[in-house]
């Protein structure tokens, strides 16, 4: 294995998560980190929760973590730029972003850090494997908006030098999960827009507005991090939902399915501007039909002895 870098070759790298009342999930995600750097590089947890359970669970567990107190009323992009801007004034010249449902595995940090050293200027982030099973859940991803996909599995294969250089090409990567952004590029495009998309969606109007800037997005192929998928969204098991559920699901902030915060990232980047509902009617479609789709399924399934 690899040497680990010295503390003061990562001093000014900080990993920045979010916690709103889930200290059972930032204490694996914080677990999963500090087998990285022996406990470095710098942490950042930014509390926007309404009870004290993080604030006393990381004064207890992890007194090497810097938690920043934020406001309950921030969601996701908020929070995360609450961090971001206390990490810039610290003094941070890179910036790891990383959900406390993701926990990296041991070499991770290591991988990521070398990559961006040797790749100054770059977006990268980590192969996303399912916790339970293991197997990659995203590699990379990409956009046709025209068609109701802001994103979707991208089958682009990647040449055999990018292979062997740890890095491919991305048109797009998926959420914060440990992805390593330096912070000349925050100062450049600015931090995700909260007032925008306050949850979902901010991650890929910020990626695609750095793609807009001539930034590269890469994927590292020895860098994994594990996602613990049935707690991204509350429309995970959209099969197993009742009506009701399904229908709360599409205009619910908590729901990656949401219509009214995706709605406006179709306004943005739908190819034809004024005719954006049709990709937002599309993207609907899509989700109902898999509803559907999944209903008739279990019920079918039920039927058979």
């Amino acid at each position: 294995m690899n040497d680990i870098p010295e503390p003061s070759a990562i001093e000014d790298l900080y990993v920045i998560l979010t916690d709103f009342n889930g200290f059972a999930q930032t204490r694996q995600c914080l677990a999963a980190l500090s087998g990285g750097f022996g406990g470095l590089p710098r942490i950042i947890v930014v509390d926007h929760g309404t009870t004290p359970e993080t604030k006393q669970g990381l004064a207890r567990e992890f007194p090497e973590v810097t938690r920043v107190e934020a406001s309950s009323a921030l969601w996701w992009a908020g929070a995360i730029n609450a961090g971001i801007e206390f990490a810039m004034a610290a003094g941070a010249t890179c910036i790891m972003l990383l959900n406390n449902d993701c926990y990296v595995r041991r070499d991770t940090l290591f991988h990521l850090f070398e990559l961006s050293k040797k790749n100054p200027g770059v977006v990268i982030a980590p192969i996303q494997c399912d916790s339970q099973s293991g197997s990659i859940e995203s590699l990379t991803i990409e956009s046709n908006f025209l068609l109701g996909f802001p994103s979707k599995p991208d089958a682009t294969s990647a040449k055999k030098a990018e292979f062997e250089k740890g890095l491919i090409p991305a048109e797009l990567i998926g959420g914060g999960r440990g992805v390593l952004i330096p912070v000349a590029i925050f100062r450049q495009i600015g931090v995700f827009d909260e007032a925008a998309f306050p949850h979902y969606w901010a991650d890929h109007d910020f990626y695609l507005r750095a793609r807009a800037a001539g930034i590269e997005l890469r994927v590292a192929l020895h860098a994994l991090v594990d996602v613990d998928t049935a707690r991204t969204s509350m429309a995970s098991a959209v099969a197993r939902m009742s009506f009701s559920e399904f229908r709360e699901s599409l205009h619910s902030i908590r729901s990656h399915r949401s219509i009214p915060h995706v709605a406006p990232l179709f306004k943005k980047y739908y190819p034809l501007r004024s005719a954006y509902m049709l990709g937002v009617f599309l993207y609907t479609l899509r989700y109902l039909l898999k509803y559907l789709a999944g209903r008739i399924f279990l019920a079918v399934k039920k039927m058979i002895p």
